[in-house]
């Protein structure tokens, strides 16, 4: 997160509300839910004995906000690892409540809300506005008051990654090439709690709810963004946008993007036609697009050889390769820098890009479309042939709105709000889910079948594969069988959507697909006992005298000898020091 915290994004977190660790008078320190009311008047917490409007202190009776661990309260119970996260309320005189926060980002929102608050800057705020858009912030933790005592739940921001498929120069992050049949988790993202994940033809990349980002795989070009070109066979964490809070990553075959929390964009790899949008062909570590300064980029989307831009007003910015019209400019020239969209008419608010199509989602709901369209990918019909500028996907079809979108090379799938899918272009490997039947070009969407009445919640598409995770949080997928990339034992190419029976006892929150593999992110859990013969430190194969122990950080299985620290993890709601692996243990020291 930038140091600086907007006042209205602080208040707006704090009327959504975040648990927090509240120390104790007497006793130990618990997890309570805060909340500050939306008239701005009072801060509201949970209580096992108190109904939520009677835990409360009301702001005028606020005198001031100490950071760290000052006041007796704290003096008398001191946690000094979390001194930097820490701070008191003073209130009614000498009352104080004292807070620690699960990370840096909290604190800093939370202190800069109550510091205007004590200091009445709050005074020209639209609460209107705050009301409206304040969100459920509290992604980590909910607390459930049961018979006076706290539980605390991790919630679903809090995820693991598997990768399959093609292994080669170590895209699936375990370490070595082997290829994957079966999904297989990521140990070196364990704990990490991965938010997002992208996926070119030989790299793959990840994104922390931290806002750090991760890449592994074919280094070729400096698509790693690690400053060489070097290939690395498990996640490496990008040096060059340390400090940055990044909110969203795309990629493609040769190059990536990532977009930080200020607006900024930042682009890395083999820049063809200009598709990096910066000067120079190759950039082996981060490059921000200057030419986008002060339009606040908001997302982004790689295509093969060109590149867009969503800004924060909804206009659309596109560079690079220009052959079949991709860049949306109602031209064929290419573009070093990126160039505005003209023939949009709505606000848009995401885009996608496939190998040479574009497909972008307006505010309103609609699809627009253009680029290349010889395979019917742009869901536009007859004739097949380019589009230089947007144009609407209209359909009889698909009868409610829009809720997700994903471009493969080729195709093209929708996710409706009420979850049902439809796909469009060229379905030669399956990629389109529409049967064994429906493998030729389909030029406007149509619907996935449905027997069992399935609904999705989110969807991905690769060169020639497609995947959707149900409302259940099963993984389904479907098109080219080639280098076991559908996670599915036979190997075999698929016409419709197929479980993936070996993660049937997990839940998925998002899968990304690439041109030869795929990952997903996973709920956080313990590492069953069943999948780990081995220290993941060590290598060490457990016995009866060397046995196995989870890690409270990440969930993996450990030896007594690599998991004898404890820490207190706050995050996943332990106010007391539990158990965790060395490599846990020294990242959670120096945070």
């Amino acid at each position: 997160m930038s140091s600086e915290v907007s006042l209205i994004d602080a208040l707006r977190s704090m009327i959504g509300g975040n648990t927090l660790l509240k120390a104790g008078r007497a006793g130990k320190p618990h997890f309570r839910h805060f909340r500050l009311s939306p008239d701005l008047l009072r801060l509201q917490w949970e209580s096992p004995k108190k109904n939520l409007g009677e835990s409360s202190v009301l702001v005028a009776e606020i005198s001031e906000v100490l950071k760290g661990q000052q006041t007796r309260v704290f003096q008398s119970n001191r946690m000094p690892e979390f001194e930097e996260r820490s701070f008191s309320i003073v209130y009614q005189g000498n009352r104080t409540l004292d807070i620690i926060c699960k990370d840096r980002r909290e604190h800093d929102v939370w202190i800069s809300g109550l510091q205007a608050l004590v200091n009445r800057a709050t005074g020209d705020i639209d609460l209107s506005q705050l009301r409206a858009t304040a969100p459920e912030t509290d992604q980590k933790l909910q607390v459930v008051i049961d018979k006076g005592s706290t539980r605390v739940l991790i919630r679903e921001d809090a995820s693991d990654v598997y990768t399959w498929g093609e292994g080669t120069r170590g895209m699936l992050g375990h370490g070595e090439e082997d290829p994957e049949a079966s999904p297989r988790v990521v140990e070196a993202l364990l704990g990490h709690d991965i938010k997002m994940l992208c996926l070119g033809s030989g790299h793959t990349m990840a994104l922390a709810v931290s806002g750090e980002v991760y890449s592994w795989g074919l280094g070729l070009g400096g698509r790693l963004g690690q400053g060489r070109e070097r290939d690395r066979f498990t996640p490496l964490r990008l040096a060059g946008l340390r400090g940055f809070d990044i909110t969203h990553i795309a990629c493609n075959e040769n190059h990536s993007v990532a977009v930080a929390d200020n607006g900024e964009a930042y682009v890395w790899g083999r820049g063809i036609d200009g598709s990096l949008g910066v000067e120079g062909d190759k950039h082996v570590s981060p490059t921000q697009i200057h030419a986008l300064d002060g339009k606040r980029v908001v997302h982004a989307a790689c295509g093969a050889a060109f590149t867009l831009f969503v800004i924060e007003s909804g206009e659309v910015y596109a560079c690079g390769n220009n052959e079949h019209g991709q860049l949306g400019i109602g031209s064929n020239e290419a573009m070093s820098e990126p160039t505005l969209v003209t023939n949009l008419p709505e606000r848009i608010v995401r885009i996608a890009c496939g190998n040479s199509h574009a497909v972008a989602l307006s505010e309103t709901g609609r699809l627009y479309a253009w680029g290349a369209h010889s395979s019917g990918q742009l869901g536009v019909g007859e004739p097949l042939e380019d589009r230089l500028s947007p144009v609407r996907v209209e359909s009889n079809v698909v009868r409610d709105d829009v809720a997700d979108f994903a471009c493969g090379g080729n195709h093209t799938i929708i996710l409706s709000n009420s979850g049902l899918l439809y796909a469009f272009g060229s379905g030669a490997q399956g990629q389109l889910g529409l049967g064994p039947l429906a493998t030729k070009n389909q030029a406007t969407p149509a619907a996935l079948p449905n027997p069992e009445g399935r609904k999705y919640t989110a969807i991905s598409c690769g060169q020639d594969i497609s995947a959707a995770v149900s409302d259940r949080g099963k993984i389904y997928t479907w098109g080219s069988g080639a280098s076991n990339a559908l996670g599915l034992p036979d190997g075999r190419t698929k016409y419709a959507p197929t479980l993936i029976e070996s993660m049937a006892d997990k839940r998925c929150r998002t899968v990304a697909c690439g041109f030869f593999h795929m990952a997903a992110t996973i709920i956080h859990g313990w590492v069953p006992d069943d999948e780990a013969t081995q220290c993941m430190a060590c290598k060490l194969k457990f016995t009866t005298i060397r046995r196995r122990h989870h890690c409270r950080k990440c969930g993996g299985i450990f030896c007594g000898n690599c998991s004898a620290k404890k820490f207190p993890l706050l995050e996943a709601g332990f106010s007391e020091s539990v158990r965790v692996c060395d490599k846990c243990y020294v990242i959670l020291s120096r945070a």
